[in-house]
């Protein structure tokens, strides 16, 4: 295939290893594999492209990309770089020239970098210590040659850097744990569109203050992100003594540091009464809404819970906070006016519209040694009277162990034995003592029945994960506070009236509308007229209206490692084009009359479409729960 004129040889070589062996900064992720129509090619790779000098008279700075992109560890002046194939197109699509062209630009992008902090990122993700030494106290006017070209490249990528992780996140959730996180990558297009946007924007400084369109949930932790930070400039607040509990009322020593801890974060607001030593109403209300705020009994009393509550450090809560802003930068781009929330370590589920929720219901989510996974995706519809096939895990870890024992315990459950052909088996026929690996039946449930362990909805939003919403006969575990008790998938406590509200059509799909299909005991699909985004998030603090922040348990044990890789230098995780198709091969030519010879007609072979193993794409905690194909997302039979 000829090169296009406007690129080098070298280059192009360099771009093919770049895109083969990501640098240590960035993380190449192939595109996935197209099981449908053939994937165009990327327009920014297509004949269009500018026109530009052929390899002889190459600029500097095309020069310097290619060396940057046959490197294995790119640097420019000691510092590495985040994406060399993003910044290698940018620059190609741009004619390979110096793309900042005013200080006042430079100025807005320091100025965004130093503001970071409020957004729960540091400064040093964006490498502004190497602009500064790029610059030599100069500005861009002073610079010429090498030095230029360095500049320029160590902007952009500090840009790069700035817009991915306030788009994106600073951090790929799958590499923090592949089995509980997924998040869609960024694409090496959409990074270069959104630079290209930022580059010619009159100005910089607007359009990086705005650069997301900030759902309520995250613009309300930053607000109590900027109370705490407040708190610890102000010396934060040492710990109070342990001692009797103090209610309303009482008169104790600890009263002034109690009341003088509320007032650092903001929910004791008044002035003290004149005995200062007494608890007063005032700061009755103000341990009331501290308590609601962590989820606590509201009683106002300073018992031990509320108190190590109070005792945190304030430098541990602007963490947890920093921690919550990274996940829900995870799942906030684009996000709809309407979507489900499900708060996992809340155990609610909410419809949302806008800032506010609409309507919310009580959730079960996994137990600690199942848990259920965070990510965002669309629900598409609905089954009513679903089955449910037991997954290999529940088959190994439960069900296996209690028939060996108890054969009646799989009648009781109301399953039924299927052979590899299909065919129902007695399960009185059946060798529970075989290990799971060769036990050569699987064990489903049929819909409708008063055991059936799925309920009679279940709301689909096919992933790789294989969870999703759903009733459930075990309806006494909603009364408990804590709720951990599935094996990996979210159970509803109001299905009929959340299928009600998701349909979208009470005319058609009212709660009795939908009660009446179900009696009829019948498996049945019934679809959304639009996917709805859902979200489940587990958010350890979020932000109220009034800017106090509600801050949970780690139930699951998952923020350490949040933090831990929040303090590091994350790789940078890119979408990149799929390669153009060969092209063909030239026809023979005839050796007598010069014209092209007939060629052979191609051998007609099936093509075969194999989904991954589910081993390989889903956490095998929720796979237990769920029976469902990672790759298809509907129950595997």
């Amino acid at each position: 295939m000829p090169l296009p004129r406007w690129i080098s040889l070298p280059l192009c070589l360099a771009l093919a290893a770049v895109l083969a062996a990501p640098s240590l900064a960035e993380e190449a992720v192939a595109p996935p594999a197209a099981v449908a129509a053939p994937v165009a090619a990327d327009p920014s790779t297509s004949a269009a492209a500018p026109t530009l000098p052929p390899a002889a008279d190459a600029s500097p700075l095309q020069l310097r990309l290619e060396g940057l992109a046959a490197a294995t560890k790119p640097q420019v002046a000691g510092f590495p770089l985040a994406s060399v194939p993003v910044l290698v197109e940018l620059y190609r699509q741009r004619g390979f020239t110096p793309l900042w062209q005013r200080q006042g630009q430079v100025t807005d992008l320091l100025a965004a970098i130093a503001r970071s902090p409020d957004e729960g990122l540091s400064p040093s993700d964006f490498q502004p210590q190497a602009i500064e030494k790029a610059l030599g106290g100069q500005g861009l006017a002073g610079l010429s040659g090498p030095g230029r070209d360095d500049a320029d490249l160590l902007l952009t990528d500090s840009l790069l850097r700035y817009v991915h992780h306030r788009q994106y996140g600073k951090l790929d959730p799958a590499a923090i744990d592949r089995k509980l996180n997924y998040a869609e990558p960024a694409t090496l297009g959409d990074l270069v569109t959104q630079l290209d946007v930022a580059l010619d924007a009159p100005d910089l400084a607007d359009h990086l203050t705005y650069l997301v369109r900030e759902p309520a949930f995250y613009a309300r932790l930053k607000v109590g992100l900027a109370r705490y930070r407040t708190a610890a400039s102000n010396g934060g607040w040492a710990p109070l003594p342990a001692g009797v509990k103090l209610a309303p009322g009482a008169r104790d020593p600890r009263v002034p540091a109690l009341r003088e801890r509320l007032r650092s974060t903001g929910e004791y607001r008044g002035e003290a009464p004149a005995d200062p030593k007494v608890y007063d109403p005032g700061l009755a209300d103000a341990v009331k809404a501290f308590q609601k705020s962590q989820g606590l009994p509201d009683d106002g009393v300073v018992g031990g819970r509320t108190l190590t509550e109070l005792n945190v450090p304030v430098d541990k809560r602007i963490d947890q906070i920093r921690i919550n802003l990274e996940r829900m930068r995870w799942v906030y781009r684009d996000l709809p006016d309407d979507y489900l929330l499900v708060d996992l370590i809340g155990f609610r589920a909410y419809q949302m519209r806008g800032a506010e929720p609409q309507w919310s219901t009580r959730v079960q989510i996994g137990r600690a040694d199942r848990q259920t996974p965070t990510f965002r995706d669309q629900v598409e519809y609905l089954e009513l009277n679903p089955t449910w096939t037991v997954p290999p895990t529940i088959l190994k870890n439960d069900i296996l162990p209690k028939a060996r024992t108890n054969p009646g315990y799989v009648a009781k459950k109301g399953l039924k034995a299927i052979d590899r052909n299909g065919r129902t088996v007695p399960l009185s026929a059946v060798n529970w003592n075989l290990p799971a690996g060769s036990f050569p039946y699987s064990l489903r449930q049929d819909g409708g029945g008063a055991k059936a362990a799925l309920g009679k909805i279940k709301f689909m939003f096919p992933n790789r994960f294989a969870v999703y919403l759903h009733d459930t006969p075990s309806r006494h575990l909603f009364n408990q506070p804590v709720r951990m008790t599935s094996s990996g998938c979210v159970r509803v406590d109001q299905p009929f009236e959340l299928a009600e509200r998701v349909l979208g059509d009470p005319e058609r799909w009212s709660q009795e509308d939908l009660k009446a299909v179900v009696g009829k005991g019948k498996t049945r699909t019934v679809r959304l007229k639009e996917p709805l985004d859902i979200i489940l998030a587990y958010w350890t603090a979020d932000g109220r209206e009034d800017g106090a922040v509600r801050f949970r348990r780690d139930m699951y044990g998952r923020d350490e490692a949040v933090l831990t890789a929040l303090a590091g230098d994350a790789r940078m995780r890119v979408q990149l084009p799929p390669p153009p198709p060969p092209a063909p091969e030239p026809l023979p030519v005839a050796p007598e009359s010069g014209a092209p010879a007939p060629a052979e007609a191609p051998i007609q072979t099936p093509v075969q479409v194999q989904a991954a193993p589910v081993a390989q794409t889903q956490a095998p905690e929720v796979a237990a729960q769920t029976g469902l194909s990672a790759a298809q997302g509907a129950p595997s039979l």
